[in-house]
């Protein structure tokens, strides 16, 4: 099934649609994965400015990360050639130094864990630590990657990830 389901994150959607009476034995044997999506606004590619980051700035971004799966998957140090950049505005992007969209996804998998989980109805806290284990990616920390690869702020995940 390929549908649409508003909650905040992917193992949200796992407890959203067993309280809407899905059965969870028959629901764990079928899901192969939930793939969850924000659209954030991005930087304007004509006006954007790069700036090196403060220790802080660097720091934050991590913490928001998460400081162990930040030294795991992004593995990138703090350092003097370290560029981050910011909106300035232009007139192509009436001054606001956003234009365009990019999709923050977070793909939790149908593993055996969470089908155990999923016909336990276990809470979501329990379904998202074992997605994480698993392999997930969460909005949140693609956005931050994205942060690092220059095309959108920390400001711009915020508004549209929870966790």
């Amino acid at each position: 099934m390929f549908s649409t389901l508003h909650t905040n994150n992917a193992p949200e959607s796992i407890v959203r649609l067993l309280d809407m009476g899905m059965d969870p034995f028959n629901f764990a044997d079928a899901i192969l994965c939930i793939l969850a999506q924000r659209l954030a606004h991005t930087f304007c590619k004509n006006c954007k400015q790069t700036y090196h980051p403060s220790k802080d700035h660097y720091h934050e971004l991590v913490r928001e990360y998460g400081p162990e799966d930040f030294s795991r998957h992004a593995k990138i140090p703090y350092t003097d050639e370290l560029l981050l950049y910011r909106p300035i505005g232009c007139h192509l992007c009436q001054n606001s130094g956003y234009r365009g969209r990019m999709a923050l996804h977070e793909l939790l998998m149908g593993t055996e864990e969470i089908k155990r989980l999923i016909q336990n109805k276990a809470k979501v806290e329990a379904i998202r630590t074992q997605a994480i284990k698993d392999g997930m990616t969460t909005l949140k920390q693609d956005g931050i990657e994205k942060v690092l690869f220059g095309h959108l702020d920390l400001i711009q995940v915020r508004k549209v990830c929870i966790k």
